[in-house]
């Protein structure tokens, strides 16, 4: 048994509580396919431009962006944040997918940006969408996906390897993207947190109550204590003892706060309810 609490009130015949769906309204997936470049005669540029590496977009950013504030331009922040966490993006490579996008077109779907002559493209190119995907370098992204937010979205994770490789991106190497990082974090917290102030929220699900500790593990000690039901905000995650009690039984543990008892500290995430995935939500620890 977990020492951390007493049996939780499934024992007595509650049903297991799931962790919510992500009911995000999203925009349609149009498959990409295969176009010509207008004024290009070549079908493909060469493989080697900068460096090795396929640019996803080359020039400058498509328009001014945004300052880093979560209220200016929140509607296209929270787009970004959405269509970028249903391409597959978690974590920290969502809230840098959601920097990038930020630089790169202020969020806006419909961005373009004119490039002149670069290796490959000796007539120009257009970098398209959200994530502004280059038109030469990726030719099968047609004009029609570049400019649909999912399916921009979706290339762009293709792109970035899973969120793990944005060297294809200009203003990622140029490091404008960390000038968004704040507030992107903060639309990735929103997924979830339903925009509550100081954090992602979640709801304590061992009964009757369940110990806040130091450290990530049942041998930490106790700080604590925060009670069945109550809601606690979560700052961060991290990764420690295996706890195999509770609803989602695994190795992760949340950085909580109970804003009732005081309590400060850490807690098995497999007793704690969010609406999503406690690591798409909030940063690690």
């Amino acid at each position: 048994m977990d020492p951390d609490h007493l049996p939780p009130a499934s024992a007595g015949g509650r049903r297991r509580r799931p962790r919510l769906a992500l009911g995000l309204a999203l925009l349609s997936v149009v498959g990409a396919v295969a176009l010509a470049v207008p004024g290009t005669a070549s079908a493909a540029p060469d493989s080697g431009a900068v460096d090795g590496t396929v640019p996803a977009s080359v020039g400058e950013p498509a328009a001014t962006p945004a300052p880093d504030t979560v209220s200016v331009n929140a509607v296209g922040i929270d787009l970004c944040a959405q269509v970028g966490y249903a391409a597959g993006f978690r974590g920290s490579p969502l809230v840098t997918a959601v920097a990038v996008a930020m630089a790169e077109s202020s969020c806006n779907p419909s961005a373009v940006g004119s490039n002149g002559p670069t290796a490959g493209c000796p007539y120009g190119s257009l970098d398209r969408g959200l994530w502004q995907i280059n038109n030469c370098y990726h030719p099968t992204v047609t004009d029609t996906c570049a400019y649909d937010a999912q399916c921009n979205a979706n290339a762009a994770y293709n792109i970035s390897s899973g969120g793990s490789n944005w060297q294809p991106w200009s203003t990622y190497n140029s490091g404008v993207y960390a000038n968004h990082l704040s507030a992107a974090q903060a639309a990735v917290n929103r997924l979830g947190g339903g925009g509550t102030p100081g954090g992602v929220t979640g709801t304590i699900l061992a009964s009757p109550w369940l110990n806040v500790r130091a450290g990530p593990s049942t041998t930490s000690a106790v700080v604590g204590y925060t009670y069945y039901g109550s809601t606690v905000t979560i700052s961060c995650y991290t990764f420690g003892e295996y706890v195999g009690g509770g609803y989602w039984p695994s190795s992760t543990w949340d950085r909580i706060t109970d804003p009732a008892t005081g309590a400060t500290g850490f807690a098995a995430d497999t007793w704690i309810n969010t609406t999503h995935d406690v690591k798409s939500m909030v940063p690690s620890c």
